[in-house]
């Protein structure tokens, strides 16, 4: 299956990368769990919302380019990287921030 332009297969991610710094360039195998939703909320902390990551590191930030506070996502969580989900267009994002709890998977009864 394709995936925003990366290949998943068997619950196995494969992918280039979504930059082009050569660290990001070599094939990366991830464990994904299934797809849930999530919502962005972190307004109590002051932010419109969480800057997308081209890899799971908080410094790797895709400028001018997030999921602003109320929006649901469909990302997976990879086993590898507690606290961080891949969105479904292939960028990361961090469940929390210095601790905050920014991101949270919604209950499936939640009609969001």
């Amino acid at each position: 299956m394709l995936l925003a332009g990366l290949a998943v297969t068997g619950g196995i991610f494969w992918g280039l990368g979504l930059d082009r710094t050569p660290r990001a360039q070599h094939p990366v195998s991830l464990e994904l769990k299934p797809a849930a939703r999530y919502v962005v909320d972190a307004s109590p902390y002051g932010m419109d919302g969480v800057l997308y990551r081209s890899e799971p590191v908080v410094k790797r930030t895709v400028v001018g380019f997030y999921p602003g506070n109320g929006t649901v996502l469909a990302a997976m969580e990879a086993v590898q990287y507690p606290n961080w989900i891949m969105a479904d267009n292939g960028y990361w994002l961090p469940l929390e921030i210095d601790g905050k709890v920014c991101i949270r998977r919604m209950q499936a009864d939640d009609k969001r």
